[in-house]
């Protein structure tokens, strides 16, 4: 009688290995890919928001540091403020990118050109109502049609949150060029305290009693900002 062969320890794994492929699935033995999302337009749109929100959080930053060394504290605090809700508002837009399973690399710090803070509270504001009036809303018809429910949120509570704001923006532009001491002299009197949503990024001058007004969360989600020193 011949004698049968035992395969060899390689050739017995490699047989092994051919089983437990025969044992998967079809779609699973086809060669990996780079997955592409189904929200093409989405996915495009929140890595330009984000890219956006974070530029805005570093350009506040540094207006913050400036109204500062200038002896704005009220506005120092402002920007302090609404730089958490831009930091927000991008962690919100990244996440919807991993959620599509887009990798999500670090934003660079852009060149800031810093002014006076007459200057500076200027363009904030002028910034603020582009936001408003034209990035927000073009961006979400851009998105609506691929509906991705999540990311039409992000772009929901961001734009909620500044339109918030709009009215006292519209202030800040009208009086601002020519009568700016008082404007950040009504700003230190008025600023009390800040408070951001780590949920939506909406600000407020106090907690809410209950829930959030923009996202519905509890109140809970809110963090108090502390002033610069």
């Amino acid at each position: 009688m011949a004698r049968i062969r035992r395969p060899a320890c390689s050739e017995r794994r490699a047989c092994l290995r051919l089983g437990s492929l025969l044992l998967l699935p079809p779609a699973l033995l086809l060669p990996r890919r780079g997955r592409a999302t189904a929200y093409p337009i989405t996915a495009q749109a929140m890595r330009e928001a984000q890219v956006n929100e974070m530029g805005v959080y570093y350009r506040y930053t540094e207006f913050g540091r400036r109204a500062r060394q200038d002896g704005y504290a009220g506005i120092a605090y402002l920007f302090a403020a609404f730089a958490a809700a831009e930091f927000v508002h991008a962690g919100n837009f990244g996440r919807i990118q991993a959620r599509l399973g887009i990798e999500v690399p670090p934003v660079a710090k852009p060149d800031i050109g810093v002014g006076s803070t007459r200057d500076n509270l200027m363009a904030a504001a002028d910034g603020e109502i582009r936001s408003v009036d034209e990035f927000y809303p073009r961006m979400l018809e851009r998105i609506r049609p691929e509906g991705h429910a999540d990311a039409m949120a992000a772009v929901n509570y961001a734009w909620e949150t500044e339109k918030r704001h709009r009215d006292k923006i519209r202030q800040v532009q009208r009086w601002s060029p020519s009568f700016f001491e008082q404007v950040a002299k009504v700003i230190d009197q008025k600023t009390g305290q800040y408070y951001v949503c780590q949920l939506c990024g909406c600000t407020l001058n106090q907690l809410p009693a209950t829930t959030c007004p923009v996202c519905r969360n509890a109140a809970t989600q809110y963090r108090h900002i502390e002033p610069p020193a």
